[in-house]
Order: C-alpha cells, then sequence, then structure tokens
C-alpha cells in the first residue's frame, strides 16, 4: 500500500488539502467537528506526517551529527548514550556518523552533514586530521560545532576535552605518594602522532620530574591498539629494566595490559603498582584493585551536548577550551 497522503484525506472528506493541513496542525479556524473527522480518518488510514518538509518549513532539519573516529571501544558508547539522551530531550533526532578513523571517510560525513542541513555537529576527529578544512562549509555556513575529545588545539572553535596532562599528572602523583619506595615507572601511551597522547605523556613527565625521578631507559612505549600494548607489557616485564610502577593511559591500553597480566599471572595492584587512565569498566570487573583517574565518555558527551545547545539557542558561547572533571577513583 501506498503512503497516505494528506491529498488522499482531503480527497476521501471531498475538502480541500489545507484544510486537512490545518486541522492536523490544530489550527482554531478549522471546526472541531471537522477537526475531528479529519484526525480520525488519518488514523484510521495511517497516515505519518512528513517530518522533512515540516522541518524544512520551520527553517530546521530537526538533525544533530555526532562525527567519531569509532564506535567499538569503551568510551564512546557512553558518549553516544549521553549525547542522545541530551539532544533527544531537545526534540533533535541524533544522526552518528562513524569515520572508521579514517580522514577520507570523516570528509565525506561533513559532505552529509552539509547535505542533509544538520542543526548541529559534534565531532571528534579521527587521528589522519590535522586541519579543519574539510569542515570549512559547514563553519561558513554558520552551523553550530563542537569539537570533543581529539580536537585541534590551536582551532578558534568550541572544544571540549579531557585535561590529559593534569590528569596524568594527578595519577603518578597519587601512584607515589601511596607507593614511597618506588622510582622505576613505566608509561604506555596511546599512537604518539596524537595531541592526547602527547599531553598524558607530558603529564606523566612533569609529575616524574616533580617528585625528584628522572624516566629510565625504556620506560616509554606506545601502542596503536589492545593488541599491541598486550605486547609491549609483556616486553617491558620481561625486560632486564623491570618497572615497579605503570601508568596506562587509556582503557584500549588498559585492556592489552590486563590481558597480558592474566597470561603472566601477576598482579597490577602487587607484583606492579599500577594507575590507569580509565572510563571505569574494566578497573571494576578485573580480579585485582587498579586505580584510576576518571575519563567519562558520559561527561564528555553530557558537556559537548550542552555547549551545542547553547548555540542552537543563540546564546553566547566563548569559543575556546572546556574541560571535564577528571576524579581519582581508589
Amino acid at each position: 500500500m501506498s503512503k497516505v497522503t494528506i491529498k488522499d484525506i482531503a480527497k476521501y472528506l471531498d475538502i480541500h488539502p489545507s484544510t486537512v493541513s490545518r486541522a492536523l496542525r490544530d489550527h482554531p479556524d478549522v471546526g472541531k467537528e471537522l477537526k475531528a473527522s479529519i484526525i480520525e480518518l488519518s488514523e484510521r488510514l495511517g497516515y505519518q506526517p512528513n517530518i522533512t518538509a515540516i522541518n524544512l518549513r520551520k527553517g530546521r532539519s530537526g538533525i544533530i551529527a555526532l562525527i567519531i573516529p569509532e564506535v567499538a571501544n569503551y568510551f564512546f558508547p557512553n558518549v553516544i548514550k549521553a549525547v542522545e539522551e541530551i539532544v533527544h530531550a531537545e526534540g533533535y533526532q541524533l544522526l552518528i556518523l562513524n569515520s572508521n578513523d579514517i580522514y577520507l571517510r570523516e570528509k565525506q560525513n561533513a559532505e552529509i552533514c552539509v547535505r542533509l542541513g544538520v542543526d548541529g555537529i559534534l565531532v571528534s576527529l579521527c587521528k589522519e586530521s590535522s586541519e579543519l578544512e574539510h569542515f570549512k562549509e559547514l563553519i561558513s555556513r554558520g552551523i553550530p560545532m563542537v569539537f570533543f575529545d581529539k580536537i585541534k588545539q590551536d582551532s578558534d572553535t568550541c572544544k571540549v576535552s579531557i585535561p590529559g596532562e593534569q590528569a596524568a599528572y594527578d595519577g603518578i602523583s597519587y601512584l607515589l605518594k601511596n607507593n614511597r619506595n618506588i622510582k622505576r615507572i613505566a608509561g604506555i601511551f596511546g599512537d604518539e602522532r596524537l595531541s592526547i597522547s602527547q599531553d598524558r605523556l607530558s603529564g606523566f613527565r612533569r609529575a616524574l620530574f616533580d617528585h625528584g625521578i628522572k624516566p629510565g631507559p625504556g620506560l616509554i612505549h606506545f601502542a596503536y591498539h589492545s593488541e599491541e600494548a598486550e605486547e609491549v607489557f609483556k616486553y617491558i616485564w620481561n625486560g632486564k629494566n623491570r618497572p615497579e610502577g605503570l601508568f596506562i593511559m587509556s582503557d584500549e591500553i588498559l585492556q592489552g595490559v590486563i590481558k597480558a597480566a592474566y597470561e603472566l599471572r601477576l598482579s597490577l595492584s602487587r607484583e606492579i603498582k599500577t594507575i590507569s587512565m580509565s572510563d571505569g569498566f574494566l578497573p571494576n570487573i578485573c580480579q585485582f584493585k587498579i586505580p584510576y583517574v576518571k575519563t567519562s565518555g558520559f561527561d564528555l558527551g553530557k558537556k559537548a551536548a550542552q555547549l551545542l545547545l547553547q548555540q542552537l539557542k543563540e546564546q553566547r558561547i566563548i569559543k575556546g577550551n572546556y574541560f571535564i572533571e577528571t576524579p581519582l577513583i581508589d
């Protein structure tokens, strides 16, 4: 059966389509009895309003786009959950676009947003994005945008992120405060090309320096994914300079380290004192106690969505960096 239209309802009742349209919008110039007849018939025939057409008349799409580099990890599902809750409560539909951490896909996603005329965009950049040229048309059209998590620090945009340097500093300081005798501390970081990795490495080094510790040779490592983190940790543990403490910069790295620890049959709380940056899921399900600096994807998504909605409501937003809190969970 073809889709029922306003013209079909009007033809059935032998009235003008504009009368049907006004009745369905509860316009006062349509009589109560006629309005009731139109509504009853539209429900019986299964009429569904054309939301796209309605929104176009209102000058809005009703869609907010969320561009992210990946979905399948511990962080972004919580981002999505927070954003969906916030924007849905304001009457918006959420369009999720995954770049798969590829620049070309991210560029294509930006073009999709142009074609659909989305009302606002939330973006976490892929690792290949060094400039924002592919978002220029959206910015020139005045479409509100908020960049979050993986951002371009020096861009004149609204940005929300985790204070990575300070969070890493706090984590190492906590580790040293509670384990005063340890000196050899290893750190495993993500892709060294990413600003979030460099920020956390900077906080790691600064904390060691402030506590009078020099990073020993072979104790700073990078891993692009959890499988590589597993091999890196095995290499560190089986090396000549076995560390007494360990800093882990993310849940993806932590996943690989936990797997390696189980295989090596060692505890990340006894044999090697460990601190991680985490959304909280992994530290709370493994058998050994791992304190962590909470880097909440939900809080980040919530803050980014709130800032975007403030722009959509034409409230004044000062462009710059916004941060979420990163409490230490023992």
